[in-house]
């Protein structure tokens, strides 16, 4: 009975021996960013190495370090394995290297991040599960001199524009259509940063279809090139004479140092034939004949009030279309604007500036808009690149819709209790 006694002293000293050493031979986590300032659109690479005692016999669940206007990527082979000596011991571990690219001008900070570490215990046939914390880490975007004026703001090292027609874009016949396509290819960025390219065609006789865009990306060995095109199917309805606009982008050339304009010519365009009829178009034409006698009379007796009131008017005028134009109302119609056309650019800056313009929409709410984009980004940027499905935009929708009826104030900004004595009661 005493030799047991003993052995089972000894075991447990043998553990408490084990457990000291624990806190020397827990995991760490090494945090490193290559540089703090970057231009737009480009990137900088945070690496995050986790070190271990022994060895990892599960895979370490690092976290996506996405944020509001920051594009996350992981190039080939991101993660890897590596070693280290620590107090004269082998360490081994992984590394895990992130490329991260402001969207815009700004300053943009990466709060500490969770990462969940299976390691073997030391000396030990047991695993154990440590959390860790990555390093807080802020990265800036600026853009170089002489570019301030760019909206919205394209920095490559080369960018071209083409066009192509399914057929001459004069002598139509109605009936007939023509397709135009625009392809923006460039080098050195993404062409996720490139704007809708087309301009609206409004042209009686003639309906416009536009398409949904293709955006395509590629990464070699880190350098990033790509292309955007877009397509419009003109479609002749009647007798008609227009002019389709060009396509002018200014953009900075990461080469030299300067702003360049990449330009498409635009087009003429003409149906032959009578204009297209349309039904109740001569009771619309009457209708606009008597409201303009109706109109005459009226210009005239107003004629003096308006040159009187006129500067009056006008200030008035500006000044609501500005409120419109700050309001967040407006705002909202902008980013369901970009939603329906599943324009993704130009839907993640619509979001978040209708969510920071006042009343300002609390960030829980706007965390699932934020959610639902990532996954149609990852759909269309990911290493396995294709078109989100429907239901993608659908949630981002359904997530607008959640956000916009749910309140709009964060916490800082709601009011104290009227009775405070009651409310601690």
């Amino acid at each position: 009975m005493r030799l047991l006694i003993l052995l089972l002293v000894l075991v447990g000293m043998s553990a408490e021996v084990v457990h000291a050493q624990q806190p020397d031979q827990q995991p760490v986590v090494e945090t490193e960013l290559d540089k703090s300032q970057v231009v737009p659109g480009q990137y900088v690479t945070l690496r995050v190495t986790v070190l271990v005692p022994t060895w990892l016999p599960k895979p370490v669940e690092f976290p996506s370090m996405e944020g509001p206007n920051l594009r996350v990527r992981l190039p080939e082979r991101s993660t890897g394995p590596t070693s280290r000596r620590i107090n004269g011991e082998q360490w081994s571990g992984v590394t895990r290297n992130y490329l991260i690219s402001p969207m815009v001008a700004g300053t943009f900070a990466i709060p500490a991040q969770s990462i969940s570490v299976t390691y073997a215990v030391p000396r030990s046939s047991e695993a154990a599960r440590a959390e860790l914390k990555t390093k807080a880490v802020t990265i800036a975007g600026v853009l170089p001199q002489g570019a301030e004026g760019l909206d919205p703001f394209i920095a490559a090292t080369s960018l071209k524009l083409t066009q192509e027609f399914t057929q001459p874009t004069t002598g139509l016949q109605p009936g007939q259509s023509i397709k135009r396509t625009v392809t923006a290819e460039m080098e050195g960025a993404s062409p996720i940063v490139l704007p809708e390219l087309m301009p609206e065609i409004r042209i009686e006789g003639i309906e416009a279809y536009p398409g949904q865009p293709s955006i395509s990306e590629k990464d070699e060995r880190g350098l990033l090139s790509g292309t955007r095109i877009e397509q419009v199917t003109l479609m002749a309805e009647g007798g008609a004479n227009g002019h389709v606009p060009g396509v002018e982008l200014r953009w900075f050339n990461l080469t030299s140092g300067k702003i360049e304009t990449a330009t498409l010519d635009g087009f003429d365009i003409s149906v032959d034939g009578p204009p297209a009829s349309r039904p109740g178009s001569d009771r619309r034409t009457i209708t606009l004949a008597a409201a303009g006698l109706a109109g005459i009379v009226v210009l005239a007796v107003s004629a003096f009030l308006i040159r009187r009131y006129w500067r009056r008017a006008t200030d008035t005028y500006r000044r609501r279309r500005a409120r419109r134009a700050a309001s967040k109302a407006w705002a909202e119609h902008a980013m369901l604007k970009a939603i329906r056309k599943r324009d993704y650019p130009a839907t993640l800056r619509a979001v978040d500036e209708w969510a920071s313009r006042p009343p300002v929409t609390d960030a829980a709410l706007v965390a699932p808009i934020h959610q639902a984009l990532t996954g149609i980004g990852r759909s269309i940027y990911g290493q396995t690149e294709g078109t989100p499905p429907s239901d993608a935009w659908r949630t981002v929708s359904e997530a607008v819709k959640a956000a916009s009826a749910g309140p709009r104030r964060s916490a800082r900004d709601r009011l104290p209790p009227l009775n405070p004595e009651v409310a601690n009661g």
